[in-house]
């Protein structure tokens, strides 16, 4: 036997597969130190960030904030980017309005609903020391009235701060058959003033609310009731559709009654125009009477009692 050992045949092999796969992982390294490095530039596959140097910072909403709502830092915080929501503006789109300072936003409380992506204005403000809340929407000096949509007509698509006015309208009946009855020697002339003048076929027109404004538009609530033991103890809940208004303190319990008493309640819209007169006021309309003086009355009658013999007669006469 030879003292030297045979050389074995078959020494260390590398399969193909390996090869190629080994082979792409070093040109995939390379590629990516070349682009990391600069060397290639392929557009979509290198970050890029806007510079935003000469720009000025302007604080927006970072999330939808209702109306009437006193701002705080988590409505400007932006939950995507984890930062206080921004706008970068070039010095030349900025306007004297335009709120860049966070302490002259936080604490104010909001006149409307505001979106994100707008920049504040002093203008989107109640003034300062307003109450948050609905009450923030009450103007100076009037009252909040919740009224539903079934008592009062026309307050469909109005808005926050629009005004309008009211009228009711109640209708009246003179005729000999209705409630109002007259005796005596009175019944025939009123009889036959009323068939000369329509008498019995009017209403009463009466403008009660003067420049109202909408404080919070229609909306849907809903209010839950409880039912007794008997009833099987289930809650349940009705949908109402309601408006908050403001009017004048004397108009107050004008409106109310009218509502208790059912007469047609009917909002008038105003002019939205800067130009519209504020003064401006809805007139009346009044039930003609031919005895009454005054609007729709002229210069109104009066009964004289006349004696002829045996025979005594009211007789109408114009007013002296």
């Amino acid at each position: 036997m030879s003292p030297v050992a045979p050389r074995r045949s078959g020494g260390l092999t590398v399969s193909p597969v390996v090869m190629v796969v080994g082979a792409a992982a070093l040109i995939a390294v390379l590629f990516a130190v070349l682009v990391g490095g600069g060397f290639i530039d392929i557009p979509g596959l290198r970050p890029t960030t806007q510079s935003t140097a000469g720009l000025i910072a302007v604080p927006t909403p970072g999330v939808v904030i209702p109306a009437y709502t006193r701002i705080r830092r988590d409505h400007l915080w932006d939950m995507r980017t984890q930062r206080l929501s921004v706008l970068y503006l070039p010095p030349n789109a900025m306007t004297k309005e335009m709120l860049t300072n966070i302490t002259n936003i936080l604490g104010r409380v909001l006149d409307h609903q505001k979106e994100p992506g707008y920049v504040f204005t002093d203008s989107d403000f109640l003034p300062p020391g307003t109450r948050e809340g609905l009450v923030g929407g009450i103007p100076a000096g009037m009252r909040a009235i919740r009224v539903a949509a079934d008592k009062v007509e026309g307050l469909y698509g109005l808005r926050a701060g629009d005004r309008f006015d009211i009228i009711a309208t109640l209708p009246i009946s003179a005729k000999q058959d209705s409630t109002m009855e007259f005796g005596g020697p009175h019944a025939p002339t009123i009889a036959l003033e009323a068939q000369l003048t329509n008498w019995d076929k009017q209403a009463t027109v009466r403008v009660i609310v003067q420049g109202a404004s909408v404080v919070e538009p229609i909306a849907t609530r809903g209010v839950t009731f409880q039912n007794s033991p008997g009833d099987g103890g289930a809650n349940r809940t009705r949908a109402f559709q309601d408006a908050v208004i403001a009017i004048t303190p004397e108009e107050v319990a004008v409106l109310t009654e009218a509502m208790a008493v059912n007469a047609r309640l009917t909002t008038i819209p105003r002019s939205g125009r800067p130009d519209d007169l504020a003064a401006s006021r809805t007139p009346d309309r009044r039930p003609f009477s031919p005895f009454s003086a005054g609007d729709n009355g002229g210069d109104g009658l009066v009964l004289i009692e006349t004696v002829m013999g045996q025979k005594r007669a009211m007789v109408p006469v114009p007013r002296p």
